[in-house]
């Protein structure tokens, strides 16, 4: 009973420890999307104007694939991972 208990806390803890470092994750990517964002379209792309307009999207969009998959990782699908680390530590 006790090491149920003790489970349901530390997949508990473990979910929510995994849903902030998500939204960690999440706001410095805000962040620092619209910082480079706002540096290109108002210093760079006006200085080249051959530029593609979505050339500076490239970056946003690649870390974004990765945010996408933090989340099904982490915190969507964090419950096979927790139940895989209670697995190794039991051994």
């Amino acid at each position: 009973m006790v090491d149920e208990a003790y489970k349901k806390s530390f997949r508990t803890a473990m979910q929510a420890r995994m849903k902030k470092l998500f939204m960690t994750h999440l706001i410095i990517y805000l962040v620092v999307n619209i910082v480079w964002l706002a540096i290109n379209y108002m210093m760079v792309m006006p200085a080249n104007p051959n530029l593609p307009i979505w050339q500076p999207w490239y970056s946003p969009i690649g870390w974004g694939l990765c945010i996408v998959i933090h989340y099904m990782t982490y915190v969507s699908g964090g419950e096979r991972l927790i139940m895989e680390i209670e697995a190794e530590a039991e051994r």
